[in-house]
């Protein structure tokens, strides 16, 4: 397959990788517990998109969240996507629907990706079976449905759909068997996978391990191993230092026979032919993980907390009506197997149009009636005043 390490190169800056990686070290960071499986990068575009279309301090969080300046939140969707395009293993979708109740501003229509902009019926229903079918194609069907609940009322959606798919350089060997000691010991048997690999791929510090497994389609799958004590969100802090950082830590070809690291040991063995690269002896299991974020739960991380205040959100550049966040969710689904890697999420953000605040400035009276013991009721068709139903109200229906 081919390469997409220039084609991203040259769509996104250092500083654009940089910020998207914060992202999603401050999000997994905010959260009580670690995701199951999660996407910052899911989440990054959309931020940008909106923070076009917002203004004053809604626009400012927006922007501090996503890491980019206005002009840079401006461009880096389309890269963004560009970048995905010539990319084999990677897949990515932006779309924006709108509902008639709000107009969108053409400038922040012209500045969105081409073809990303389509409508909503109002029929929710229909709205959620369209977007349904726009999250399944773009995720090669690993994510059926939009996060959203089409219950509640929804006048503008945004939503990122991302695909990953790779195949293991050298693939692993199914095996099933029961973990004698340690936290799995009284799960039974499982789906474990063995391999040995040839290279440089483990890196060791004092508090955890690292282990690269490299795919086609220039994707590189890391594993991460904390000491018995280390907390779920320091392994993952240590395994995001490790793949921002090729220095990070020292090669576990370094470590002398007899010697140890978190989770590794070094032995010596013969051999029939010189060796020529370091090898590794991985056991790990097979997973298939799906989680469900509402990503309400994590507005102050993502610079979604004025955007989705009703009465404080700026979106004066997005719609001619005035819209706030009313909901923001992310599908996220990873599968490791023997031969590969493939992982989906589906990012989705819900607008809907703010009420107006009324204005008590103009005199008026009224007449009151009170319906307090036996009436007669009907009703008729308007146009032609043929009655339709009449009746006779005895007393009122009852009930607790």
């Amino acid at each position: 397959m081919g390469t997409s390490e220039g084609t991203f190169q040259q769509a996104l800056t250092a500083a654009d990788v940089d910020a998207a990686n914060d992202l999603t070290r401050r999000w997994l960071a905010a959260r009580s517990e670690i995701p199951a499986a999660a996407s910052g990068l899911g989440v990054w575009p959309l931020l940008a998109v909106l923070a076009t279309g917002a203004e004053a301090a809604t626009r400012d969080e927006l922007l501090t969240a996503a890491g980019l300046d206005a002009d840079r939140a401006a461009r880096v969707p389309a890269a963004l996507l560009a970048a995905a395009a010539n990319a084999p293993a990677i897949s990515l979708a932006l779309g924006v629907w709108a509902g008639e109740r709000v107009t969108l501003d053409p400038d922040w229509v012209a500045g969105l990706p081409a073809e990303a902009v389509g409508s909503l019926t109002g029929d929710p229903a229909a709205d959620k079976a369209a977007l349904d079918a726009w999250a399944s194609r773009h995720t090669r069907g690993l994510i059926p449905e939009m996060p959203l609940d089409f219950t509640q009322p929804i006048d503008l959606v945004l939503a990122s759909a991302l695909a990953v798919r790779t195949a293991w350089a050298t693939p692993f060997t199914d095996h099933s068997r029961a973990f004698a000691t340690g936290p799995w010991s009284g799960l039974g048997r499982c789906h474990t996978l063995d391999a040995t690999i040839h290279g440089d791929v483990l890196r060791v510090a004092e508090n955890a391990s690292v282990l690269t497994l490299e795919g086609d389609g220039d994707i590189d799958v890391l594993l991460g191993l904390g000491r018995d004590d280390l907390a779920p969100h320091a392994v993952m802090d240590a395994l995001l230092d490790a793949a921002a950082d090729p220095a990070w830590g020292r090669s576990a070809a370094g470590l002398d026979p007899g010697a140890s690291a978190v989770g590794v040991t070094v032995a010596e063995y013969r051999g029939t032919r010189p060796q020529t690269a370091p090898e590794t002896d991985v056991q790990t299991v097979r997973f298939k993980l799906d989680a469900d974020l509402d990503l309400g739960e994590d507005a102050e991380a993502l610079g979604l907390e004025l955007a989705a205040d009703e009465d404080r959100a700026r979106f004066d550049r997005l719609a001619a009506e005035p819209v706030y966040v009313s909901q923001a969710r992310q599908s996220c689904t990873a599968e490791f197997s023997a031969t590969g890697f493939e992982a989906a999420a589906v990012t989705a953000i819900a607008m809907a149009r703010a009420g107006s605040i009324p204005k008590f400035d103009h005199r008026r009276k009224k007449a009151s009636i009170a319906f307090d013991r036996p009436f007669a009721y009907l009703a008729r068709h308007r146009p032609t005043g043929l009655v339709l139903v009449a009746g006779w109200v005895a007393e009122p229906q009852r009930g607790r």
